[in-house]
């Protein structure tokens, strides 16, 4: 997922450290904190929540906390689903709109705002190409976003920059999917590039 929380190595002066969040998109990335701070053991790093302990210094309980981590990594999903589904790269105003209607939410997911991030999205329209490189080498471009006819699986139609420039077509979460690398790293099947002059 391209969003990931961590914990300050700073602490505050209440021996706790703030919760941060990371949004990675398009080659860029959004960073802020989520409004809480906790001592550094009631964080679990390999689950990304906190942990069922007493609550922090403001009286915020572990739940409350884990419910706000749990609704950006839904708004996170929903909003790159968008992304994908309409062909357009998100940009910063959209995701500063997605991270302030979570947490104003309060640790409910604001469903009545998916609406307005579709919009955003819809609205950056598709007037530039995309570009994408396989973890393993070559160059595509993406055509279109579309369907499997039989089972309405949702495709992306893309065509080699290389070789016969053939096309081809792979289910949309296979091609917005991760790869687990020989050495043990997780990298993007197909990472968008910047190539507005195409070899």
């Amino acid at each position: 997922m391209p969003l990931k929380f961590y914990l300050e190595k700073r602490l505050n002066k209440h021996g706790e450290a703030p919760i941060r969040a990371i949004w990675s998109f398009n080659g860029d990335r959004f960073q802020t904190t989520i409004g809480f701070s906790i001592p550094p053991q009631a964080w679990d790093n390999q689950a990304a929540r906190v942990l069922p302990v007493p609550s922090n210094h403001k009286g915020e309980m572990a739940a409350f906390m884990n419910a706000i981590i749990e609704a950006l990594e839904k708004a996170v999903s929903r909003v790159e689903y968008f992304s994908h589904l309409y062909s357009v790269r998100l940009n910063k105003p959209t995701v500063n709109k997605v991270v302030a209607d979570v947490l104003a939410a309060g640790g409910d997911y604001p469903f009545t705002q998916e609406g307005i991030w579709r919009k955003m999205v819809k609205e950056r329209g598709r007037s530039a190409d995309r570009y994408f490189e396989h973890c393993m080498g070559g160059k595509y471009k993406l055509i279109a976003v579309g369907k499997e006819t039989d089972t309405l699986e949702n495709v992306v139609v893309y065509q080699e920059m290389f070789g016969d420039h053939q096309i081809w077509i792979r289910p949309m979460s296979v091609f917005f999917g991760k790869k687990k690398m020989a050495d043990g790293s997780v990298v993007d099947l197909y990472k968008e590039i910047d190539m507005s002059r195409p070899v």
